[in-house]
């Protein structure tokens, strides 16, 4: 081990002692100065040793080492308690509240799922998956990525120590959850876990929604491009395994579609022509195809056998459409690459970049077709999609 790794255990539980200290007594120090000395006088003698160890040696043998994230809110709350930075008694800046809600709602969230499933609650060992952050490491860049984007400067400032320290070797684990979480502040996040989501579902908006969609796309896209080229073996038999994180996120995605749509159907049925309502059905059923596509109907997850048809003509020997391989004068074609290709590919260059310059014309001149494509209730992209396909 390094010097590094051997001494944050204790300088972290050092700090967790000191903040103790601090929590204590800040209502009888009144004065900066004095809870700057007790912090520091506090957080010194934890260190020293007495008899054989120190008290921050012993709290290690219990605790741990400390994740960055514990380390980092310890260090801002003793910031705050000492008045560093002139913040007035009891309060903090705004946006330094909403992330820290922000936070709060994250580290919650993974507690809830990342200890059961480490005490083999689950058939889905969440922790194993922070050797190799195949999934865990495009999801801290996305998180920073946005927080960037929309101004969350603690909480993307946080997200990028906890990686960065990951990639320098910092704690003795090689596992990334161990520098992002640990049981101390799972247990503190989960008390603060209502009133994060109560705060928080004000501050959803569509801007948001948005902006969160496109970073963790485009982070995952570049990560999965990086571990092709670097991993191949990680890239094929981990990121996109049958039934693995991409395909479970490409179904998830479409049923989404599916209950947006039947929801707007339900809601609009009074409301809107017979062709709008049309339309958004069939997005909803195509929303549905394509999620029972991507899990074979369910079929490993009801364990269902495959019908005598699809195991002779499905290349995967599975339930579906999609991967079918057909037999037309003597020639075997893939209705994979044919339609949902080729076809594919095809039908969304011309919807981006024939039918929507078309609309958006019409639009503003309240031509025919832009009258059409209101009628039918046709979704038509943004700029930032068209040139997210063409990147993709």
């Amino acid at each position: 081990m390094t010097l590094i790794q051997t001494s944050l255990p204790l300088l972290s539980n050092a700090l967790l002692i000191a903040c103790m200290a601090l929590v204590l007594s800040h209502r009888w120090l009144i004065t900066p100065v004095h809870r700057i000395s007790l912090t520091l006088t506090v957080f010194v003698i934890s260190l020293v040793p007495l008899a054989d160890q120190s008290v921050a040696h012993y709290l290690a043998g219990v605790f741990g080492n400390l994740s960055i994230t514990s380390i980092v809110l310890l260090s801002t709350y003793i910031i705050y308690r000492c008045n560093v930075y002139g913040y007035k008694k009891g309060s903090l800046p705004g946006e330094l509240k909403t992330d820290l809600n922000r936070l709060y709602l994250i580290v919650g969230m993974i507690a809830i799922f990342l200890y059961p499933s480490a005490l083999g609650l689950s058939h889905w060992d969440l922790y194993a998956e922070g050797y190799y952050p195949i999934i865990l490491a495009p999801t801290l860049l996305a998180i920073v990525v946005l927080g960037i984007y929309r101004n969350w400067f603690f909480l993307s400032v946080l997200m990028a120590i906890v990686f960065v320290s990951y990639g320098l070797g910092l704690f003795e684990s090689n596992n990334l959850w161990d520098y992002l979480i640990d049981p101390l502040v799972a247990i503190f996040c989960l008390v603060q876990l209502p009133k994060a989501i109560s705060t928080l579902s004000r501050h959803v908006s569509r801007p948001v929604l948005e902006a969160g969609a496109i970073s963790f796309a485009g982070s995952f896209l570049l990560f999965s491009v990086f571990l092709s080229h670097v991993n191949h073996d990680a890239f094929r038999n981990q990121l996109v395994i049958e039934d693995g994180f991409t395909e479970t996120s490409t179904a998830v995605s479409l049923l989404l579609v599916m209950i947006i749509c039947m929801y707007r159907l339900v809601k609009l049925r009074h409301h809107r022509s017979l062709t709008f309502l049309a339309m958004t059905g069939f997005i909803a059923l195509v929303g549905l195809f394509g999620a029972g596509e991507e899990i074979s109907w369910g079929q490993r997850i009801f364990d269902w056998e495959t019908p005598g048809y699809f195991l002779e003509h499905n290349k995967q020997e599975e339930t579906g459409l999609h991967n079918l391989v057909i037999e037309i004068n003597d020639e075997k074609i893939s209705v994979n690459k044919v339609i949902f290709g080729t076809g594919l590919a095809f039908a969304m260059l011309v919807y981006l970049f024939v039918m929507t310059p078309l609309y958006r014309r019409h639009r503003l001149i309240g031509g025919p077709f832009a009258r059409f494509i209101h009628q039918f209730a046709i979704p038509m992209p943004r700029n930032y999609q068209a040139i997210g396909y063409l990147i993709v």
